[in-house]
């Protein structure tokens, strides 16, 4: 085990992960069993989190956790964002672009989107998006977007103020942010736990793991800095993560 590391977070990360898999028909055999072995593998260390890894690999679960992630997770959020979007619709630091792609299925036809160069290795942006690589001195306005889109971006940013400061010098009226929120349940350990099995066991993203977990007070207190804020859904789940979302409108 890491040095320092408290067990319990491995133990709730692996009861979230297997139970969510078999809510949303994630074939595992044995699931507690296997998320038990898996989270204990990646928690003990480097050269044991690549076993962890293969371990994913080999069994056929992780193709088949990232075919839940791309196609159902992208699908549930771009219904649960499509009721307060305006177009244009900028998605800002978007992934691998599989929101865009979900969005675009339900009709939204103008979008755009920025991303880090190299984070991701492949993109599912549909063909007509707006892309232009993202660099820390992006002037956002020149999207012209009415709606801005932060989907589980700003935990990753070392320095979210930065981040939501670009978006408010380009003034954007309308921000869509997508955040996991500290609970009681949801610990802040337990979250930078789960961005390290995320970025660097399931997959392996150029997307950093940083605190910056919030609770839902603290990242309504962060984004009022910069406009009304409402909460649209304090927490709902989406298919392929194993702990809720919680969904924020900011108006300028």
């Amino acid at each position: 085990m890491i040095a320092g590391a408290d067990v319990s977070v491995p133990r709730a990360f692996a009861r979230a992960m297997a139970e969510m898999w078999v809510r949303d028909g994630i074939a595992v055999g044995e699931p507690g069993a296997f998320a038990a072995t898996v989270t204990e593998s990646f928690a003990a260390g480097a050269d044991s989190a690549k076993a962890a890894s293969a371990l994913l690999r080999g069994s056929g679960v992780r193709a088949r956790w990232n075919d839940v992630l791309r196609r159902d997770r992208a699908a549930a959020l771009a219904a649960r964002i499509r009721p307060f979007l305006a177009e244009p619709l900028l998605d800002v630091l978007a992934g691998d672009g599989s929101v865009c792609r979900a969005l675009s299925d339900l009709g939204i036809a103008r979008l755009a989107a920025t991303e880090r160069t190299g984070a991701y290795a492949e993109s599912a942006l549909p063909a007509a998006t707006d892309f232009r690589p993202f660099a820390e001195d992006v002037d956002l306005s020149q999207f012209g977007a009415s709606t801005a889109l932060l989907s589980t971006v700003l935990h990753h940013e070392p320095d979210p103020v930065r981040l939501l400061d670009a978006v408010a010098r380009a003034a954007v009226p309308r921000w869509i942010v997508v955040e996991n929120c500290v609970t009681a349940e949801y610990s802040r350990p337990f979250h930078q736990f789960a961005d390290r099995f995320f970025n660097n066991c399931l997959n392996e993203f150029g997307v950093d793991c940083v605190e910056q977990h919030r609770t839902l007070d603290e990242w309504v207190d962060l984004l009022a800095r910069y406009g009304s804020v409402t909460i649209a859904d304090a927490a709902f789940t989406v298919p392929g993560i194993p702990f809720p979302y919680s969904l924020l409108v900011v108006g300028l």
